[in-house]
């Protein structure tokens, strides 16, 4: 590896890993076809270095999330425990794959993720604003005749016991406890995605965490850091043992991928959602086509 390739894959790795702290992705979908187009590594080698560099990375913005109250701790543990356990036989299975049907479940895991996230964007138009605009209650104007005052204090009770019900209501959604069977679901398959393709789970824990746990995106990328932590420690080891990372790869996108996903994490409370789902999810499908393209139409 030359230094200027190094320093190359420094650059490419802050910029995955802003990516990362601001999407709550482990950066796999990403740095994949980074190695493996631009570097021209073998997909297995791709897949492990790209997961080495997640735990990291998750580690990183998940600190910045923490402390700024967008991510539900005990979700994200008790998913990346789950999580950890499949990606260990992920890790293994992805030895014995043919590259081909490796990096097919690569393409396939992005653009599920970005179905996932454009149907939770066009279904929900208040996903990815910053916040809500609490709902009005129109007051009619005085008339001729004019309201009494004991109509005031009934339209003012009125106004008020809603706004109470709206407001427990919003309080029930997010201290409730998430379903524990589907918190499992949710962790064994981004478990055994990780393991395989080396994507962290991310591209599964986040659209999954807003479509089906209720949680905005800012509190599913918190969490799903978290989970993607975890997640990636077995497959690290699996894949360390069995010989698959190459390191020097790994240690350039980690210089990287750390402190951009401090930035991240920090963009995230600072810049318009939405535009920028629309953008990842642009960007996604790109990576997507070209790795399907790569593989089966041009080299």
């Amino acid at each position: 590896m030359e230094a200027l390739d190094f320093v190359f894959v420094i650059i490419c790795g802050f910029g995955i890993g802003a990516l990362s702290g601001m999407f709550g992705i482990g950066g796999g979908g990403m740095t994949v076809p980074l190695l493996f187009i631009g570097f021209n590594l073998p997909i297995v080698s791709a897949t492990s270095t790209s997961l080495l560099t997640i735990a990291p990375t998750g580690i990183s913005g998940s600190i910045r999330h923490f402390r700024q109250k967008t991510v539900s701790l005990n979700t994200g543990l008790l998913m990346g425990g789950f999580g950890a356990i499949a990606s260990m036989g992920g890790a293994l299975l992805a030895g014995s794959l043919p590259p081909y049907i490796t990096i097919i479940l690569t393409a396939v895991v992005i653009l599920f993720s970005v179905a996932m996230m454009l149907r939770s964007l066009f279904k929900d138009k208040t996903l990815g604003t910053k916040e809500a605009e609490p709902e009005k209650v129109e007051v009619p104007e005085k008339t001729a005749g004019r309201v009494t005052a004991a109509a005031e204090d009934a339209t003012a009770e009125t106004i008020i016991g809603k706004a109470d019900a709206n407001a427990e209501a919003k309080a029930q959604r997010e201290k409730g406890s998430p379903p524990l069977p589907l918190i499992l679901v949710i962790g064994l398959i981004a478990g055994l995605i990780a393991g395989i393709v080396g994507v962290g789970g991310g591209f599964i824990i986040v659209p999954f965490c807003v479509a089906f746990l209720g949680y905005s995106l800012k509190k599913a990328a918190g969490t799903s850091l978290v989970a993607i932590s975890l997640i990636a420690i077995p497959g690290i080891i699996t894949h360390a043992v069995l010989g698959h990372i190459e390191w020097l790869y790994g240690v350039a996108l980690m210089i990287g991928t750390i402190p951009g996903a401090q930035l991240g994490s920090w963009l995230i409370a600072k810049l318009p959602e939405r535009p920028m789902r629309f953008a990842f999810a642009g960007l996604l499908t790109c990576i997507g086509i070209l790795m399907l393209a790569q593989e089966f139409f041009f080299w």
